[in-house]
């Protein structure tokens, strides 16, 4: 029989970005269904990302030179931007619609070289998070970042790009196997005239659109870009697929496809009213059964976030963790296509993990991180010699949450408060008899931090 604390903890790991330790000694002050209802009314109110300044004026166009540099510092800023939204998953009270933005982000995966556009979309994502996804879907169709990624400009009445009506049905709606070719060419031809203009706006071009007669999916019509859309939500297909994609992504890998079509029909029954579905599923009994709790492996974004709660973790400076989080194969704004992370256990090989399981060590001292670093291409000669990424934690502040008289009872007490999963009995003797060997000055501190090498704390 689980806790209610585990219960409370499972929440906000999948939910949220985890907690903070000061967090978790309060938890058992509310119930369970308390916690939910906090969760949304926190998200309740939506703040846009305003890191980056628009980059023009009100209604001023872009030069050609104007673009030029937008782009050539474009890779830099969209870093930067990246750590800004890093460091609001890990203070911000409104963790759901975070969380919620950070999943569409991975849905609708878009990667162009004018960092103020993925700010744009990034907020347009965070606006509808929890909101209606017919429209959500809608807003990115003629997002300006989405646009310039899939060659939209380029989708013109006598020669159409396919490549946005083909991912809207493959990755954004229906999901593989639900379409055909000609539904890709057809529908192509409704979005043709679809652009951005200097301002970095959407821009409907009526001349260059193709108004002819279409067939699309078995109905023949003059259809624009918005029908073809609202012809794809109207077929329960699409619900049941992005339903299944989110059973996969908030409860478990191993999708029980019962409840997936459960949860469908309601999505699809409330004109796909997001909120209204992760409420369905935070609220029922199965989201806490046992085979869910720690059934995830954190994607590294969730790891630095969890750490960062634990342990307020800071790199020497930016640079050290846009080289981290690339290292660990998660860097915000640069999904590896448009299919986005993948997920599950291709976040974890050899050097990743272990890269994650001695980044504690490493804010000890007890471990280096090296990277290297390549040459920019406009430099020669070798690459630059590998780089120690420095990392501080505080982990003085966490000698009282553990809590015992012999190393046994310090690993099981920093076990139960950290972990998800319980270690096998092989894996806490080897954490023993490396505490054996720490003063007792340092034995708490130094408990939480081997418990936090374990495989296990990569799994929520």
């Amino acid at each position: 029989m689980l806790s209610e604390k585990i219960k409370i903890r499972h929440l906000y790991l999948r939910a949220g970005f985890g907690y903070t330790a000061a967090e978790d000694s309060e938890f058992d002050k509310q119930k369970l269904n308390e916690h939910i209802e906090t969760l949304f009314k926190n998200s309740a109110v939506v703040e846009d990302l305003n890191f980056l300044p628009p980059p023009l004026k009100e209604g001023q166009e872009a030069s050609t030179t104007k673009v030029l540099l937008l782009i050539l510092r474009s890779v830099e800023e969209a870093q930067d931007l990246s750590m800004a939204w890093m460091r609001r998953m890990a203070s911000t009270k409104a963790s759901l619609r975070e969380r919620m933005t950070m999943f569409w982000h991975n849905h609708f995966a878009t990667n162009v070289p004018f960092a103020y556009l993925m700010q744009v979309q990034n907020n347009t994502l965070r606006k509808h998070a929890l909101g209606n996804f017919r429209e959500m879907v809608h807003a990115i169709a003629k997002d300006p970042a989405m646009i310039n990624y899939l060659g939209s400009q380029q989708n013109h009445k006598d020669n159409p790009n396919e490549n946005f009506a083909r991912e809207l049905m493959e990755l954004f709606t229906l999901g593989v196997g639900h379409y055909t070719e000609k539904d890709v060419k057809e529908s192509a031809r409704a979005f043709t005239g679809w652009t951005i203009d200097r301002t970095g706006n959407y821009l409907f071009k009526v001349n260059d659109h193709d108004d002819g007669e279409k067939t699309f999916r078995g109905e023949t019509g003059n259809f624009n870009g918005d029908e073809i859309i609202d012809m794809l939500l109207n077929d329960k297909q699409t619900a049941l697929y992005i339903t299944r994609k989110i059973y996969s992504e908030f409860v478990n890998e191993i999708v029980d496809e019962e409840r997936v079509a459960s949860l469908a029909d309601d999505f699809f029954t409330s004109k796909y009213d997001i909120q209204k579905l992760m409420r369905s599923i935070f609220s029922s009994e199965w989201f806490y059964e046992e085979k869910n709790i720690g059934s995830k492996i954190s994607s590294p974004v969730d790891f630095m976030i969890r750490l960062k709660k634990f342990t307020n973790i800071s790199p020497k400076d930016d640079t050290v963790q846009v080289k981290f989080m690339t290292l660990l194969g998660q860097l915000l704004f640069f999904p590896p296509s448009v299919a986005g992370w993948k997920g599950g256990r291709n976040w974890i090989d050899g050097a990743s993990l272990f890269l994650r399981m001695n980044l504690p060590l490493a804010t000890k001292g007890k471990f280096k991180i090296n990277a290297t670093v390549k040459n920019a291409p406009e430099e020669s000669g070798d690459s630059k010699p590998a780089q120690e990424l420095l990392f501080t934690a505080d982990w003085a502040s966490l000698a009282s949450v553990v809590s015992g008289e012999s190393d046994k009872d310090l690993i099981d007490s920093a076990s139960e408060k950290f972990l998800q999963t319980p270690l096998t009995e092989p894996e806490k003797e080897k954490l023993i008899a490396l505490l054996s060997q720490s003063d007792s000055a340092s034995k708490k501190t130094d408990a939480i931090v081997y418990v936090m090498t374990s495989p296990n704390f990569q799994l929520i």
